[in-house]
């Protein structure tokens, strides 16, 4: 039984290990920012669906424009008689009694095919809606840009997430190393007697924490992986490596951004795409006050006809040809006020789309502050985080000399790595809230050059 049960644990160990098994034999992948954001604009599902509606947009606007072209259409009819007429002839016709009444003077079978072709001359309405094409292909440049922008902002952060886990990581496993180690030389002291068996409790507990606290980051580091595999459109069982850490945006932080503009919005994408969709509604009071002028169009219609009656086989009947071609026009005079009440409609809507330009234009500006604030309150903090995580070193490295040499207790020792746990992920996440601001900013600001240049470099 004891054979068997061991048989069990083992085998189901080898099934829950396989998942992750089948995962390294993958091959790993590294990226850097600009190779995410690369693969995230080739791959990404996102900007698929707006590169199909760029071309659902054309489409439309082909289709559009097909109606410039003559309509041209073949039929066939048919018709049969049920009841024939019949037809009462003057007195005069061929000599007959008046009231004569002829039976079967109209055939029984009546045939016709033939094509017919309408053109439109004269359409202002149809003409405003072709202008209406241009905007219609605009807006889905605008919004295509802007789900770049999205993406970009939404895997920079993602990416930024995975340096602040890992550093946050490296933090948590340096100081489990020291906690380990001092936990070593106070049970070397214990086993000798030189210290309570209390400090040595306190120092394996210590161990503990610091191993749980080095678990979950680890597995805070794997979950931000699996976000930035879902935004760049990777497989989920791709292994991916994130290479550098936030200390190495640092350096250029200062020139970052001094390179921003942030004096205009033009480039805002949110204001472009509103921009345009208040031309489309000008433009459709275009087209409703078009509706207020005449319609000419010509017609052309080419016709087989025959008649017969029943019994008579088809090859004998005489086929005429029936021909015709005209011009239609249609004025427009009353309709009860329906254009008028909806160019009055569209009017007030208009002038809605300008006051929430306005206030849209207001929220952006807010918005925009508020990121140069996050920015500068997190350079200052980067700077003095730092000079904090420095002073913390320092103070690990004393305490544990200290400590060595009897003239510090554990107390100290656990004092400092707290102190440097708390150094370290201050100055870590100082410098992911101004990554983090800045990318805000320049999505805010519309430059979707910031992520063409990184996936230059």
């Amino acid at each position: 039984m004891k054979l068997f049960s061991k048989k069990n644990v083992l085998v189901t160990a080898m099934i829950c290990m396989l998942p992750f098994m089948a995962l390294k034999a993958q091959d790993t992948l590294k990226v850097s920012l600009p190779k995410a954001l690369e693969i995230a604009l080739s791959q990404s599902p996102t900007i698929k669906v707006s590169d199909k509606e760029i071309i659902r947009v054309d489409y439309s606007k082909k289709e559009k424009f097909a109606a410039l072209f003559p309509n041209i259409s073949a039929g066939g009819t048919y018709s049969r008689s049920i009841e024939s007429q019949k037809m009462i002839l003057p007195v005069a016709m061929f000599g007959l009694p008046a009231g004569t009444i002829i039976p079967g003077f109209v055939p029984d079978n009546s045939f016709g095919f033939g094509i017919s072709a309408s053109l439109p001359i004269i359409s202002p309405t149809l003409w405003a809606t072709l202008k209406m094409t241009k905007l219609d292909a605009q807006l889905a440049l605008e919004s295509s840009r802007s789900s770049k922008l999205s993406l970009i902002n939404q895997v920079t952060k993602a990416y930024y997430g995975i340096l602040l886990a890992q550093d946050s990581y490296n933090v948590f496993r340096r100081s489990y190393e020291n906690t380990v180690e001092n936990a070593r030389i106070i049970q070397n002291k214990f086993k000798q007697g030189t210290v309570s068996e209390f400090e040595w409790i306190r120092a394996d507990v210590q161990v503990r924490n610091a191993q749980s606290n080095v678990v979950s980051a680890e597995t805070a580091v794997n979950m931000s992986i699996l976000q930035l595999k879902m935004l760049i459109g990777m497989d989920m069982f791709t292994g991916l490596k994130v290479e550098g850490s936030l200390a190495d945006f640092e350096t250029n932080m200062y020139g970052d951004v001094l390179a921003i503009d942030t004096t205009t919005l033009h480039t805002n994408t949110d204001l472009n795409q509103f921009d345009i969709k208040a031309k489309q509604l000008n433009h459709t009071l275009m087209i409703q006050k078009a509706a207020w002028w005449p319609t000419l169009a010509a017609s052309f219609s080419y016709q087989y006809q025959s008649m017969g009656n029943s019994g008579v086989p088809l090859s004998t009947y005489s086929w005429f040809p029936v021909s015709s071609a005209g011009l239609s026009v249609s004025i427009p005079i009353f309709q009860g006020g329906t254009r008028l009440y909806k160019e009055k409609q569209l009017q007030i809507q208009i002038d809605e789309l300008k006051d929430q330009r306005d206030n849209l234009r207001r929220s952006l500006e807010l918005q925009v502050i508020s990121c140069l604030d996050n920015i500068k309150k997190a350079m200052q903090k980067i700077s003095s985080n730092k000079e904090g995580l420095r002073q913390a070193e320092k103070a690990v490295s004393i305490s544990q000399k200290r400590y060595d040499v009897g003239s510090g207790t554990y107390l100290d020792i656990t004092d400092s790595e707290l102190a440097y746990i708390t150094a370290g992920l201050s100055y870590n996440q100082s410098i992911f809230d101004y990554l983090s601001a800045k990318s805000d900013l320049e999505k805010l600001l519309g430059k979707d050059t910031a992520g063409n240049k990184q996936l230059k470099n």
